[in-house]
C-alpha cells in the first residue's frame, strides 16, 4: 500500500503588530513574519556577542597597554638611575686613576731619595710627568659598563702592585733610617777640639804619641751624649780613659766617651742619639777637663771626623 507524503509547507506564521492612534483614528496594523523576528534575534545576538568580545578585548588591550606602559616608565627610571651611577662610576674611576699616578709619581721620587730606584727595564705603571707642555686630545666617549669593570681590574690589580712597591720602600727606608741612626754622625759634646786624631805633640812635654781619638775641652758637668742609637756595652772606670762608657752600634761600630766626671747609663742599656750619657770630667790621665772621643769600626780606630 502506497502512502503519499506531502512536503510541509513552509513556516507562514506571522506576528501582527497593531497601532491604535490617539483622536479616533483608524487602527492598523503590521504583519512580521516570524522568520525575520527570529533572524533579528539570532542577529541582534550576533551583534551583542561580537560587541561583547570586542568590548572585553578593547579592556584586555587597555590593560595590557597600561602596564605596559607603567613597565616602561619603570625601565625609563631604572635606566636613567642606571645611568646616574653609570656617570658617577665613571668619575669615580677616573679620580682613582689621578690619584693612582699621584702615587706612582711618589713611589718613583721616595725610590730616588733612597736611592733605589727600579731599573728602566721594570714595567710600572707610568707615573703622570708634570711639565711646560699641555697638548691633550682624543675623541670623547662615554665609557661602557664592560669598559669600567675592567678598568676597575686593572685599577685593582696596580694598587696591589702599588701597595707591595710602598710596604718594599717603608722597609728599605726603615732599614736606611736604622743604618743612620746606628751610625755616629753628630758631635757627642760642646766645646773647643783641644787634640785631633793621629800623631800630635805629647801633653805631657815629651815628644808625640797617637791619639786614637779627639778631644772636646769645656767646663766640668757639660753633657755628653750618645752620637748613635746602640747598647750600652760598658760604663765605668777604665784605666787612663778614667770614667768611660762604651757603646756598641752594631755593624761592628764602637763609640768611647771618657775621662767623666759622672756616668748616666749602665751596662745592656740601649740609648738613642742625642741621648745624654755623661757629664763631663777630668778623670783619668787627663790635663784638664774635656771628652775624649773615639770611634772603632771592627776594633780599629778611625777618624771621627769621617762621621761628623
Amino acid at each position: 500500500m502506497l502512502l503519499n507524503q506531502k512536503t510541509p509547507k513552509p513556516d507562514r506564521r506571522e506576528y501582527t503588530l497593531m497601532i491604535v492612534p490617539h483622536h479616533a483614528k483608524s487602527v492598523f496594523s503590521i504583519r512580521i513574519p516570524i522568520k525575520a523576528v527570529k533572524y533579528a534575534a539570532v542577529t541582534l545576538g550576533i551583534c551583542l556577542t561580537i560587541l561583547t568580545g570586542t568590548m572585553l578585548s578593547y579592556r584586555y588591550q587597555a590593560n595590557v597597554a597600561t602596564k605596559e606602559k607603567m613597565e616602561l616608565a619603570q625601565l625609563r627610571e631604572v635606566n636613567n638611575k642606571q645611568y646616574s651611577q653609570l656617570e658617577e662610576l665613571a668619575k669615580t674611576t677616573a679620580q682613582l686613576q689621578e690619584d693612582m699616578a699621584r702615587l706612582n709619581q711618589l713611589d718613583a721620587d721616595l725610590r730616588r731619595m733612597v736611592n733605589s730606584e727600579e731599573s728602566a727595564a721594570t714595567s710600572r705603571s707610568a707615573p703622570v710627568r708634570v711639565g711646560n707642555h699641555s697638548g691633550q686630545g682624543g675623541p670623547e666617549s662615554k665609557p661602557s659598563i664592560n669598559d669600567l669593570s675592567n678598568l676597575v681590574k686593572e685599577l685593582g690589580a696596580s694598587a696591589k702592585e702599588r701597595e707591595q712597591s710602598l710596604i718594599n720602600l717603608k722597609n728599605a727606608l726603615t732599614e736606611k733610617n736604622e743604618r743612620l741612626a746606628a751610625t755616629p754622625s753628630i758631635w757627642p759634646t760642646s766645646g773647643d777640639v783641644t787634640s785631633r786624631f793621629g800623631w800630635r805633640s805629647s801633653p805631657w812635654g815629651w815628644g808625640s804619641d797617637w791619639h786614637p781619638g779627639i778631644d772636646i775641652a769645656n767646663d766640668t758637668g757639660t753633657p755628653i751624649v750618645a752620637t748613635a742609637d746602640g747598647v750600652v756595652a760598658s760604663s765605668s772606670w777604665y784605666g787612663g780613659y778614667g770614667k768611660m762608657v762604651e757603646i756598641d752600634h752594631g755593624n761592628g761600630i764602637v763609640t768611647i766617651y771618657g775621662h767623666n766626671s759622672q756616668l748616666l747609663v749602665t751596662p745592656g742599656q740601649h740609648v738613642k742619639k742625642g741621648e745624654i750619657i755623661a757629664y763631663m770630667g777630668n778623670t783619668g790621665i787627663s790635663t784638664g777637663s774635656h771628652c775624649h772621643y773615639e770611634i772603632r769600626v771592627n776594633g780599629t780606630a778611625v777618624n771621627p771626623s769621617s762621621f761628623l
